[in-house]
């Protein structure tokens, strides 16, 4: 299937899965479907999604940070220049937790990495898609952008679905060791639009 993601690090007999060694075979499917950009084989903007993939699999499913090979010993990342997580937090509070930690409209304080995960589920059964848009700058300085999207499917914490195709855009810069390990994530995104969609909220935060 032409432009199928390839996630690495998955085929070692000793990973610690979550939840079982997870099949991307649907999920790959809806991004196939989704995506608005068709990177060609080979080309950095595979490559550098190919990491990022990657990376979002062993975040979501590992349960050992000795388990994690796209990530250097030393990794950190932060949202909009905010405090710094590594592996061990990303393992203990998830993901969302972490990507969304100051947004006014999630108050990640209170969320488990089992609650986040299993609102998230509840609303996107079919899955939360992402895409490289564009790389602008290469390794070891990385810079690019990502659209995030999904279809609301599902309630959110109580809020009905409204069907709607829900996408999230923002910037990634990162220091990639050698041999293509990421060393330092920043993200850049303002996800108050897309949580205030969430919340069916009538007046949205407006940016």
């Amino acid at each position: 299937m032409n432009g199928k993601p390839t996630r690495m690090f998955m085929d070692d007999p000793s990973i610690q899965w979550r939840n079982g060694k997870p099949d991307y075979s649907k999920a790959d499917e809806v991004y196939l479907q989704g995506r608005t950009k068709h990177h060609e084989v080979g080309s950095l903007e595979e490559i550098v999604s190919n990491i990022i993939k990657t990376f979002e699999m062993e975040a979501q499913h590992k349960v050992r940070a000795e388990d994690f090979g796209i990530v250097t010993s030393d990794f950190k990342m932060n949202t909009n220049g905010g405090r710094y997580f590594t592996i061990p937090n990303l393992i203990e509070r998830g993901t969302y937790n972490l990507f969304l930690d100051d947004s006014p409209l999630y108050d990640a304080s209170k969320e488990t990495r089992e609650s986040s995960d299993n609102d998230f589920k509840t609303t996107f059964p079919d899955g939360f898609s992402w895409e490289v848009l564009e790389v602008i700058h290469g390794p070891p300085k990385l810079v690019f952008t990502w659209r995030h999207w999904a279809t609301m499917t599902g309630p959110f914490k109580g809020n009905e679905p409204t069907g709607q195709l829900l996408e999230m855009y923002g910037c990634v810069t990162a220091d990639v060791s050698p041999d293509n390990k990421l060393q330092c994530v920043h993200f850049y995104v303002d996800a108050n639009p897309f949580i205030s969609k969430l919340r069916n909220d009538r007046c949205p935060l407006m940016h």
